[in-house]
């Protein structure tokens, strides 16, 4: 496959309650619902602050940096909206979170993806991070061929830790994490991941 990769506007990874589709760089409603997402409180609070306060700059770093990640690995984060309805359409759908797998560029990856989610504070503890992780975890099992999956979150991180562990993943210690600059983190993964990380490209 060569390196071009066209996000259809209408893909849709569905789930019982949700949407998953692409970010697009050209969408107001996705370039301000980022804004709205990073800048909240919540978000802020676990992933500090990333800038991205301008549907400008939103778009820019869509087209940049989440497009980048589409073409390189045909997956990244993706946009999750809540379905008014069980058949409703893509459009009629409104964004609520972000729900991601994630492998930065060699050197700095590891062999296996990473899941993450993130959602409007006034959306979380309804099972929607599980619901849209679970989606996409099949998703790209049965249309990408990816089998293995990292998890990562702060060590005192209780409520990204319970999601992990409800989509099937399990804690297999703390550790420092050179992608995250050495910081320490709690990792998880799959059950059939062998025991020695370190063949992932984990830190020792």
């Amino acid at each position: 496959m060569g390196s071009v990769f066209e996000a259809s506007p209408t893909f849709s990874i569905e789930s019982e309650r949700l949407q998953i589709s692409y970010f697009l760089p050209d969408s107001p409603e996705h370039c301000l619902f980022l804004v709205e997402l990073w800048n909240s409180e919540e978000f802020m609070k676990t992933c500090g602050r990333t800038g991205i306060d301008t549907a400008e700059k939103a778009s820019n770093f869509i087209r940049n940096r989440v497009h980048t990640d589409y073409a390189r690995n045909h997956y990244g984060m993706f946009l999750v909206s809540l379905k008014p309805h069980e058949h409703a359409s893509l459009a009629e759908s409104t964004p609520i979170g972000s729900v991601s797998l994630m492998r930065g560029e060699p050197p700095n990856a590891y062999l296996a993806p990473d899941i993450g989610y993130a959602f409007l504070t006034k959306e979380t503890g309804k099972g929607y991070a599980t619901e849209a992780a679970l989606a996409l975890l099949a998703y790209a099992k049965k249309e990408l061929g990816v089998d293995s999956v990292f998890g990562f979150c702060g060590t005192g991180d209780t409520y990204s830790a319970r999601v992990l562990e409800k989509i099937g993943l399990e804690f297999r210690g703390p550790k420092k994490l050179k992608v995250f600059g050495g910081r320490e983190s709690a990792v998880y993964a799959l059950p059939i991941m062998s025991q020695d990380l370190t063949v992932y490209g984990l830190d020792d």
